[in-house]
């Protein structure tokens, strides 16, 4: 007996919607170095490492590559992945070096921290240069710095002293008297273990125990130069050069302070960046898997539930503060303000393009300093 096709009563079809933003990574540090050894040249210009064994194939523990990647995979949390990068080291003038750069991110942007071999502390164009060129882009450099006249608050020739006051703030610095040591590729591989995806991972620089790296034994006038941060007081350019550095207090060894040349801290920048690159690609997501958005409130409440879902995703992730006002009371966390379409210019609607939403939060940021005061009476 011949059976009839079952769409002649029921008709069934499934679209695969996969048409989606590829997400930016925050977990994966670019060491740079300038061996003639190894798989890297100008052609191949980076490569990804998933251990120490994979990276001794490539490279011999003599060699600066194999010291940036030990001091990443030394962390007791360590990254899942680091990636080496390669840089001509006859490239030494600020405008060879952006080009260097630039080489380097048009074969692989797929990185967030950004670190240098020994090579280029204290040599300024280079420095600079790299400053300069991470500004423009959602990444973060972490430098170097041995020079002693880091500790001296008067300095004006190291890169703190250079950069402190122009709003650099994707970049900071590692101080350290050993220049055998990568303080810094070790302080961002174990900050790139903190995945915002996951709830409770916010995080702060200050306070983390480095691996394999040893405190500075310099005192507190030394470590106010290097750092400026004043007990009670906070971060004072005036008073130093706003490089971080590892020293132990109180028998317990730590990263101090945990601050950018632009007077911020690491992790705001790296929370800021979190929460602008998921809204993109949420946005991105719902205009690219839907045969409209209508320019209607409803179409624009659309974009709005994208904002608000990032910003509750940042909520559980402990970026964004809660609010509790004089009275005890709960306030919203954050706050979404946008215009109704009736009140959008008639032009505006007329080139599709859909009112500004404006997000209002409090980062929840960190305590690095407290202070309590007894009374005894008797």
């Amino acid at each position: 007996m011949p059976r009839l096709p079952i769409d002649r009563v029921v008709d069934v079809n499934l679209t695969r919607r996969d048409n989606f933003a590829t997400r930016r990574g925050f977990g994966v540090p670019l060491l740079v170095h300038a061996e003639a050894a190894g798989p890297l040249d100008a052609n191949t210009r980076t490569k990804v490492y998933g251990s120490m064994d994979e990276v001794a194939v490539d490279y011999a523990p003599a060699t600066e590559a194999y010291k940036m990647a030990q001091a990443a995979f030394s962390q007791e949390v360590q990254p899942v992945q680091i990636k080496l990068g390669w840089r001509d080291p006859a490239k030494v003038t600020g405008p060879d070096f952006t080009a260097e750069l630039d080489a380097i991110w048009d074969y692989d942007p797929d990185w967030y921290w950004l670190h240098f071999d020994s090579g280029i502390r204290g040599v300024d164009v280079m420095e600079d240069a790299a400053m300069a060129w991470g500004q423009t882009r959602r990444i973060q450099i972490g430098f170097e710095g041995n020079e002693v006249e880091i500790q001296s608050p008067a300095d004006a020739t190291n890169l703190g002293a250079r950069a402190k006051g122009e709003s650099y703030d994707r970049s900071w610095g590692f101080y350290h008297t050993d220049a055998a040591l990568y303080p810094a590729v070790a302080l961002s591989s174990r900050l790139a273990t903190f995945n915002f995806d996951d709830p409770d991972s916010a995080y702060t620089a200050k306070f983390k125990r480095l691996v394999g790296i040893a405190p500075v034994n310099i005192g507190s006038a030394g470590v106010q130069g290097a750092t400026g941060f004043v007990p009670q007081l906070g971060l004072q350019s005036a008073q130093g050069h706003l490089w971080n550095t590892y020293v132990d207090i109180g028998g317990v060894e730590m990263v101090v302070e945990g601050q950018n040349f632009g007077e911020a801290f690491i992790d705001e920048v790296h929370a800021g960046d979190w929460i602008v690159s998921r809204t993109e690609e949420r946005l991105l997501d719902l205009l690219a898997n839907n045969n409209r958005i209508p320019y209607t409130n409803r179409g624009v409440g659309m974009l709005v539930h994208c904002v608000e879902e990032i910003l509750n995703r940042a909520f559980i992730a402990g970026l964004v503060a809660d609010f509790e006002n004089e009275f005890g009371e709960i306030l919203p966390a954050f706050e979404i303000k946008v215009q109704r379409v009736e009140d959008v210019a008639q032009s505006q609607r007329r080139q599709r393009i859909a009112p500004t939403i404006q997000a209002f939060f409090r980062y929840a940021g960190a305590i690095h300093y407290t202070r309590v005061d007894y009374t005894m009476t008797f």
